[in-house]
C-alpha cells in the first residue's frame, strides 16, 4: 500500500452521478486530495443495478482521465476503481458479470443500503454478497436507522456477518443529534469502525476532509487505530 491516507468513498468522476459536473471539478478534487496527503482515492460513483443503467465504458474513460491528470500534474494520488453499489437483488449478479467494479480490484464492495432498511434485510443483502465471494463495506453506516439508533445491533451485525463498516468523516467530527453522537461514541469505544471516508461530491456541503478526520481521531483514539481507519489498512493492496 502507498504511504499516506486512503479515501475509499469519493464521487470523484465528473458527469456520472451527483458528483462534479465538469472535468475541472474532478481536477480540483484531485488537487485537494493531494494537499491533504491522500495517497489513494477510490472513485466510487453511484450504481443501482436493475434500476438505472451503469455505463461501465464511460466510467473507465473518466477514470483514465483522472488517472492521467494526476500523473501529468505530479500529484501523489492513485485513483482506484470502484462504485457505491446500491443494494438490489441484482447487485451480486452484476458484480460477478463484471458490470460493477469492486474497490481497487479487491473483493471489497462499497455497498449502499436504504435508510430505513430492516435489520433482517440488511443481513440478507450482506449475506448474499458474501456468498458470491465479496466482502461488503457498508457505506456511511451511520445513516441506517437499524444501526444508528441501536449501536449494539451494529456491533452484533458486524461480528456475526463479517461486514465492514464505513463512517463519513463529517459524521465522525460533527455528529448530528443524540443518536449519531451515541453511535459514533459506541463504535469508537469498541473499535468497530473499519474505515472513515469523505463521501466527497466536489461541493462545499460534502468536502474532502480526511486529513481533518485523521487529526480528530488522533485526539480521540490511539494513533494505530486512527491510521487504520484512514488508510483502510490491510484491505487495498
Amino acid at each position: 500500500m502507498n504511504s499516506g491516507l486512503t479515501d475509499i468513498h469519493q464521487h470523484l468522476l465528473w458527469g456520472l452521478d451527483d458528483g462534479p459536473e465538469t472535468m475541472e471539478g474532478t481536477q480540483e478534487m484531485l488537487r485537494e486530495a493531494h494537499r491533504q496527503g491522500i495517497a489513494q482515492v477510490a472513485a466510487t460513483c453511484h450504481a443501482c443495478p436493475g434500476f438505472a443503467p451503469f455505463d461501465a465504458g464511460l466510467y473507465r474513460e473518466r477514470l483514465a482521465q483522472a488517472q492521467d491528470f494526476a500523473r501529468q500534474e505530479n500529484l501523489a494520488v492513485t485513483v482506484l476503481p470502484g462504485v457505491e453499489a446500491a443494494w438490489t437483488y441484482q447487485t451480486a449478479t452484476a458484480l460477478r458479470q463484471g458490470k460493477l467494479l469492486t474497490l481497487g480490484h479487491t473483493d471489497c464492495v462499497l455497498l449502499e443500503l436504504w435508510r430505513d432498511i430492516p435489520l433482517q434485510q440488511a443481513r440478507d443483502a450482506v449475506t448474499q454478497l458474501i456468498r458470491a465471494g465479496y466482502r461488503p463495506v457498508l457505506a456511511h453506516v451511520e445513516r441506517y436507522r437499524c444501526f444508528a439508533w441501536w449501536p449494539t445491533q451494529a456491533l452484533r451485525f458486524r461480528e456475526e456477518t463479517g461486514a465492514l463498516m464505513q463512517v463519513n468523516a463529517s459524521t465522525l467530527m460533527r455528529p448530528r443529534g443524540l443518536a449519531e453522537k451515541r453511535f459514533v461514541r459506541t463504535m469508537l469505544r469498541h473499535r468497530a469502525m473499519d474505515a472513515v471516508a469523505t463521501d466527497a461530491h466536489g461541493n462545499p456541503a460534502r468536502p474532502i476532509n480526511l486529513r481533518q478526520a485523521h487529526d480528530w481521531l488522533l485526539q480521540h483514539t490511539d494513533g494505530e487505530y486512527a491510521r487504520m481507519l484512514t488508510t483502510f489498512a490491510g484491505e487495498l493492496k
